[in-house]
This record gives C-alpha cells, sequence and structure tokens, in this order.
C-alpha cells in the first residue's frame, strides 16, 4: 500500500511517525513523510527520505504567540492564539499534503493537523488513521491536562464531560472554520462535526502511541479500536555521533552517573535562573549533571559560543546543545525535563525516576502520570525556581525505592520494535 505521513510539530512529535514510516517501508510499502523545514535533516539521520511540508516549528515555538498569548489568563487572547498556531502555514500544508498524498491508500498524522490530515485523505478517498502520542478522547480514568485540572485526578463523570466539552469548544472555535475552508476550496461537503466523532462512526482505529501502564485502566476503558502499542521511537541510523558526542561520552564515564536536564524544544523563559537554580541544588548534594540546553544554549554558554561547556566552570557540570537520549540516557542517575511524550518515553524506558517541569500541553498529564505510578515527581517550569518546590521534587526522584520501581517498571515497558510493529500491523488491517 501507499501511505502518506503528515507529520508537525516539535522533534518530538516527529520521531514516531518517523519509527513507523521505516517499519512500513522494511515491510514493502510505499511510503511518502512531509516533516517541517527545520527537521528534514532529523529525518534522513534516522533513516527516512522526507520532504518539507511545514514551515520551521522552532521558530513558532519561540514565537510571542507560543511563548505569551498560549499562556495568557484571559480566555479570548487564548483562544485567538490557538487558532492561529492551528492555523499556522495552513494553506502552504494543504498544497504541499495534496502532492504528498496523490495516489495514497492511507495517510497518517500526529497530533497536529488531524482535522485536515482527515480531509485530504477523505479528498484522496484513501483511509485515514492518527497517531496519538497521549490520550486526548473522553476518558473516565484520565484527567483534562488543563491549567489546574491537569494535577486533581479524575472524577469519572466529571471527566468525560470535561473532555467532551475541550473537544467541542476546540472543534467550534479553532479547527471548524479552518476544516470549512479547505473543504470548500477542494469542492467537498462540509463536515458533520468534529473529527472525533467522525472516526467513531466509521470505526477508524486511533493508534495510542504511548505506554498502557502509564495509564492503566485505559485499555479496558477504550477497546480495541484505541490500541495502546507502547512508545514509538527510532535511533540515528549512524552510529557515528561526532566529536562533541564522543566527548560527552568521555564525560559521563569519567565520573558517577549524572543528572540529565533538558527541556527538549521548549524555550525558557529564563534559563540562565531556571536552569542554574537545579543545577545548584543538584551539585549542593553531591550530583553532577549534564544539561541538554536545547533551544536555550546561548543563554547557558559564553556570549558568542555554542560549544559545549558548564554553567558554573565546574568540570561536574556540562551543558551541551543536544544529546542522544538513546546512548545517554541509560547512563544516567535521574532526569529533569519539560515532560514532551518522546522524553517521558525516552527516560522511562531507561528506568530513571523523573521529574516532569511541565509548561503546556500535554506536560502536565505525563507529569500527573509519573506521580500516580511512583515513578518521580512534578510541578510546573516556573516552580522550579522555588527553593521548598524543587527541594521536594529532587529528593523524590533521587530516592532509591522510587529508582528501583523506575528500574522494574522499565523491564515490562513495550520494546520500541514491538511498538513499531503493531502500529503498522493496524494500518495494514485499516485497509
Amino acid at each position: 500500500m501507499r501511505v502518506a505521513f503528515a507529520l508537525n510539530g516539535s522533534r518530538g512529535d516527529v520521531q514516531p511517525g518517523l519509527a513507523v514510516a521505516k517499519a512500513l517501508t522494511e515491510r514493502g510499502h510505499d511510503v511518502a513523510v512531509g516533516v517541517p523545514e527545520n527537521l528534514l535533516d532529523f529525518a534522513g539521520e534516522h533513516g527516512v527520505d522526507a520532504t518539507v511540508f511545514a514551515p520551521d516549528t522552532a521558530d513558532l515555538l519561540a514565537s510571542p504567540l507560543v511563548q505569551r498569548d498560549l499562556k495568557s489568563r484571559n480566555p479570548r487572547t487564548r483562544s485567538r492564539a490557538l487558532r492561529e498556531v492551528t492555523g499556522f502555514g495552513a494553506t502552504a500544508m494543504d498544497e504541499r499534503f495534496l502532492e504528498i498524498s496523490d495516489g495514497a491508500d492511507l495517510v497518517v498524522t500526529g497530533l497536529m493537523g488531524q482535522e485536515r490530515a482527515a480531509t485530504i485523505a477523505e479528498y484522496r478517498g484513501a483511509r485515514y488513521v492518527p497517531l496519538h502520542y497521549c490520550p486526548i478522547r473522553p476518558s473516565r480514568s484520565v484527567p483534562v491536562p488543563l491549567g489546574p485540572l491537569a494535577h486533581l485526578a479524575a472524577v469519572p463523570r466529571l471527566s468525560v464531560a470535561v473532555w467532551r466539552g475541550v473537544e467541542l469548544a476546540y472543534w467550534h472555535l479553532s479547527a471548524k472554520s479552518s476544516d470549512a475552508a479547505l473543504r470548500k476550496r477542494l469542492g467537498m461537503a462540509p463536515a458533520s462535526g468534529p473529527l472525533a466523532d467522525r472516526l467513531a462512526d466509521a470505526e477508524t482505529p486511533e493508534i495510542q502511541a504511548y505506554e498502557p501502564g502509564l495509564f492503566p485502566r485505559l485499555a479496558d476503558e477504550w477497546g480495541a479500536h484505541r490500541p495502546m502499542t507502547g512508545f514509538l521511537t527510532t535511533a540515528p541510523d549512524s552510529a557515528d555521533t561526532g566529536a562533541d558526542d564522543a566527548a560527552t561520552s568521555a564525560w559521563i564515564d569519567a565520573g558517577p552517573a549524572p543528572v540529565y536536564v533538558g527541556f527538549g524544544s521548549m524555550p525558557l523563559t529564563d534559563a540562565a535562573a531556571t536552569v542554574g537554580a537545579v543545577v545548584e541544588a543538584l551539585r549542593d548534594r553531591g550530583r553532577r549533571v549534564l544539561v541538554g540546553a536545547g533551544p536555550n544554549l546561548a543563554a547557558l554558554t559564553e556570549p558568542g559560543s555554542t560549544e559545549p561547556g558548564s554553567i558554573d566552570g565546574s568540570p561536574d557540570v556540562r551543558v551541551v546543545g543536544s544529546a542522544d537520549h538513546a546512548s545517554v540516557l541509560p547512563r544516567c542517575a535521574a532526569a529533569v525535563h519539560h515532560g514532551g511524550a518522546g522524553t517521558t518515553g525516552a527516560s522511562l524506558r531507561a528506568g530513571l525516576p523523573t521529574l516532569v517541569a511541565a509548561f503546556s500541553a500535554d506536560q502536565p498529564m505525563w507529569g500527573r502520570a509519573i506521580v500516580d505510578s511512583r515513578l518521580g515527581a512534578t510541578c510546573p517550569v516556573g516552580r522550579l525556581t522555588d527553593p521548598a518546590v524543587l527541594a521536594s521534587a529532587l529528593s523524590a526522584i533521587l530516592d532509591d525505592d522510587v529508582a528501583n520501581r523506575c528500574s522494574v517498571f522499565a523491564g515490562a515497558m513495550i520494546d520500541p520494535e514491538t511498538a513499531a510493529n503493531a502500529a503498522v500491523e493496524t494500518m495494514e488491517s485499516a485497509l
């Protein structure tokens, strides 16, 4: 079969789709993959011959739209920002994906751009199957990851109602108008309702690409049409990781296992203060620290420098632009990160007690799941500079009993190859 992927978002949004694209190719299927401009090389490094179909998402994540407006206390400002984020580069992406999906039997997306890709699949006469990197459908057992609700236990009847309210609000306030415009341009009738309802009516499988052990009641609640495959990930094709990675590897081996601190693709408002507070607290506890700075590298290094270094000049603190989770995390003692689905999966697979310092979106949900599973701690990223909050969280992830539970949990996780094959089998059976 011919499969067209529309993968938009950050590295963590794109990588699971790349894992499935590789597995499909290895089983003889014809695969076409579209990714954001800034992740084209990343796709190639992971063995996927992709094409650009979306604008640079790093620019979007660093923009005032995401950094300020999406976090506004004003619901109108947040709603407007959500519409703008949803429509960011949409017209150009639609045109590119219409080209990529020509002749496709199946269309696949991650969480971003589901409505528009599903419409293009309908236009092409193709089946549509989404990859969900976290629970996003009404559930009795998983609370909605919005504001203070994210840190509350789910109340079954209320939880389902809140989820449904969020689903309808997203459709009516954001997705409906852009989907209607696309359908009009393609000569299609308006959609009958929210995508979730249409997928349920068509008995379309929605692949849940995360570890079922983190949401132990969800598989029974949702059933076979939302199969839980485990986290989807893929390693770079080349073992040659370059001089910087080799130096980092040597640094890790030169002493006790460090604590990894990184925030993925998320820019910090005050990186020096936030990361500095975490590093200082860990150093006070005698821990070595490896910082994966990502987009915050400039704020954590000497002016004009892009070389690995240290925040405080200590040989026990190393700052790098990025780190290969698969090779680095298994050699660490614990992790402090933003709670993206991919990073959460990587830290748990490495057996690491994890502190999720959540920004927004699904990140509070992962923090809650970590705490409920007794595998670490969570707090909003803005609370990392609160000494009492940070001390409590670090005590949790540096506890020997927590470390033992994490090791047991890691051993029971679904391995990446099995997860990818399960996703492929679901797609094959959808046709």
